[in-house]
């Protein structure tokens, strides 16, 4: 009864041909090698049936180490014999398992095929080989999704080609060509069991904003738990992601611009900007993830200056930059001390990592008691 699944699964598996070949090959090993150590222990002198075993294994793999022969004529025509059907076997074992794996490489480069994995992030669209080979650099450095599986989905791929590039192929679990807004595509990549989608633009190409948001529109609606962050190129893109319930976005163009007026008025900012958006190294800005209502010891309204105070005082390693709301609706960057934070209240920070603010509430909370 419980082996009952098994077999049907080994039975759906030998109606492929070369799975069936394998297991022809596997046979005909084994029977090799059940007939070689028959003949020897009958026809050899001294030769038990496990050592004529062992010596038609070291026959049939052509290893041939030489410590047990054959000495009469009946044992040296079924060494000859065994040893050319092992060569021919191994031949077509060898052919099979190289084509197979180059079978699957090829898929994975041309993007067909499904991806069966689950936990995984997907990575909407290739604008470019460049900025797509930046954002798995960034992956790489990042605490939360270094380790996760990552799948490409991608309609088209840049110039055209049809396969993509091997050093991207490297770095990716797989790669899926389809349209990323049609359901079936989603399915390939697996997205009710994805943990994230980063859907990513170019501003050679508008219309990639639409399709974007249908594509996270359409995960959020069928699979709300997997976050989906997307950048956009146009500014009005921002507005369609609290309506098709996206967790998050940017705007590429007008951060561009921003920054570059910014490095105009004050040379060398980008170097501030760099180091404060990337994981490679330093310090980064962080969002808690757990809201000050939820602080242990959190009974009484505090301000935003006395927390200051007390991460100071306990020599936290954290710099407090402001608040943002627990829908993100509110953000408050550098607001004065006095400001009385709320129970739905994230604290902005800058660290070097990220701060485990619930836990390290406790000790926060009687610091913030004890008063300056």
């Amino acid at each position: 009864m419980y082996f009952y699944p098994f077999i049907k699964h080994i039975l759906r598996k030998l109606r492929q041909p070369d799975i069936r070949l394998l297991f022809a090959l596997g046979l005909i090993f084994f029977l090799m090698i059940v007939v070689f150590a028959s003949v020897l222990s009958i026809y050899e002198k001294g030769m038990t049936f496990s050592d004529g075993l062992w010596t038609a294994y070291i026959t049939l793999t052509t290893i041939g180490y030489g410590d047990i022969s054959a000495a009469t004529p009946e044992g040296r025509w079924t060494t000859v014999l065994t040893s050319m059907l092992g060569i021919g076997c191994f031949g077509v074992l060898t052919g099979i398992i190289l084509e197979r794996a180059m079978q699957r490489r090829m898929k994975k480069m041309k993007g067909e095929g499904n991806y069966t994995g689950n936990g995984h992030m997907i990575i909407v669209n290739v604008p470019s080989y460049a900025e797509t080979t930046e954002l798995l650099k960034e992956l790489d450095y990042s605490p939360d999704f270094k380790d996760i599986p990552r799948v490409i989905m991608a309609a088209h791929l840049p110039n055209w080609d049809k396969e993509l590039p091997d050093f991207l192929v490297r770095k990716i679990d797989a790669f899926i060509m389809g349209l990323p807004s049609a359901l079936e595509t989603l399915q390939r990549v697996n997205a009710a069991q994805a943990k994230v989608c980063v859907l990513t633009s170019s501003a050679a190409d508008p219309a990639m904003d639409d399709t974007n948001t249908l594509t996270a529109g359409l995960i959020e609606n069928n699979w709300p738990q997997v976050v989906t962050v997307m950048t956009c190129s146009r500014a009005e893109t921002m507005n369609n992601l609290r309506t098709f319930g996206i967790d998050g976005g940017i705007n590429t163009t007008d951060l561009q611009m921003g920054l570059l007026v910014q490095e105009l008025e004050d040379p060398g900012l980008y170097q501030i900007y760099r180091e404060l958006s990337s994981n490679a190294g330093g310090n980064q800005i962080y969002i808690s993830h757990s809201a000050v209502g939820s602080w242990d010891g959190h009974d009484r309204e505090f301000s935003i200056g006395s927390l200051k105070i007390a991460a100071i005082q306990l020599k936290l390693p954290v710099e407090i930059l402001g608040l943002q709301s627990e829908e993100g609706e509110k953000l408050s960057l550098n607001p004065g001390n006095d400001l009385i934070l709320t129970p739905a209240d994230h604290i902005v920070y800058m660290s070097r990592k990220r701060f485990d603010w619930l836990k390290n509430s406790g000790q926060i909370m009687q610091q913030i008691s004890k008063g300056p």
